[in-house]
C-alpha cells in the first residue's frame, strides 16, 4: 500500500503500527481501534509532522549530504512525512461521536465563517487580563476609526465561555452590534439546551446567519 494512499480503517491501523507507540492515541489505533473522539489523534500526528520538519531542516543545514547516514536519515524523516501526512489526510473528513467529543467547539465555528471570507477572533472578559478564558467570537470586528465610530460586528456566545468541548456544548447564540442596538441574528433551537448531536448542523447554521447579518 502506497503511503500516500489510506482509503479504510484497516489501513489506517496499519499505518498507525508503523509508529510502534507504546501508548495514546497512535497505539489505539493501531491496537484495532478507530477513536470516537479524534482530537488526540489530530494532535500526536500534528507534534509527528512537526518534528520531522523539524528534523528535516537540521539535516538540510549538514556539512555533507552525502554523508551516508545524512541520506538514511532524510529517507527515514520522508517516510515519516509521508504516513503522518497519509493518516491526516484519511481523518480529515472523519467526525467524532458528539457526545464524547472533546475537540473544542468554537472551533469549527471559526472555520466555517473564515471559509465564508469573515474575519473572527476571540473576545474575553476586561479582567482577564492573561487572555486565558475566551468568552465569545467577535465575526467581521474592526478596531473604531478615527472618529470613534464602530463598524457593525457579530458577538457568538455560549453561556459563559466557547473554549468548550463539543460535547458539553448546546448551541450558539450570536447578536449584532451596530450603532448602539443589539439584534439578536441567530440562536440555537432549545438554546441553552440544544442536543449535542446537533452540533454540526447547529453551528453551519449560525455561520451562514452570521455572514448573511454582516453582508446586509
Amino acid at each position: 500500500m502506497p503511503t500516500s494512499t489510506i482509503t479504510t480503517a484497516g489501513a489506517a491501523v496499519e499505518a498507525a503500527r508503523f509508529f510502534d507507540e507504546p501508548t495514546g492515541p497512535l497505539a489505539t489505533l493501531a491496537a484495532g481501534t478507530v477513536p470516537d473522539c479524534l482530537a488526540r489523534l489530530r494532535i500526536r500526528l500534528a507534534d509527528l509532522r512537526a518534528d520531522a520538519l523539524a528534523t528535516s531542516a537540521a539535516l538540510g543545514l549538514s556539512d555533507d549530504p552525502d554523508d551516508p547516514l545524512e541520506i538514511r536519515g532524510r529517507r527515514e524523516v520522508s517516510d515519516i512525512s509521508s504516513r503522518v501526512a497519509a493518516l491526516q489526510r484519511w481523518i480529515e473528513p472523519l467526525r467524532c461521536r458528539m457526545s464524547v467529543c472533546e475537540c473544542r467547539a468554537d472551533r469549527l465555528l471559526r472555520a466555517l465563517l473564515e471559509d465564508q471570507g469573515v474575519p473572527v477572533q476571540s473576545g474575553y472578559r476586561p479582567t482577564d487580563r492573561r487572555r486565558q478564558r475566551p468568552v465569545a467570537l467577535m465575526a467581521g470586528y474592526q478596531s473604531p476609526s478615527v472618529n470613534g465610530a464602530r463598524l457593525p460586528y457579530v458577538l457568538i456566545d455560549h453561556r459563559g465561555s466557547i473554549s468548550h468541548a463539543v460535547r458539553v456544548h448546546r448551541g450558539w447564540r450570536a447578536r449584532l452590534l451596530a450603532a448602539g442596538t443589539v439584534t439578536e441574528v441567530y440562536i440555537s433551537p432549545a438554546y441553552p439546551m440544544t442536543p449535542v448531536e446537533d452540533y454540526p448542523q447547529d453551528t453551519q447554521a449560525c455561520a451562514c446567519a452570521v455572514a448573511a447579518a454582516l453582508q446586509s
